[in-house]
């Protein structure tokens, strides 16, 4: 996963960010 981010530009590297901040807190939200 770091070596594919690291390749990204930053622009999508936040995006990425921003999808994994959803995901973690819908799995809290189901928790």
């Amino acid at each position: 996963m770091k070596v594919y981010t690291f390749r990204l530009p930053k622009s999508v590297s936040s995006i990425m960010r921003v999808c994994i901040r959803m995901f973690r807190k819908e799995e809290v939200k189901k928790e």
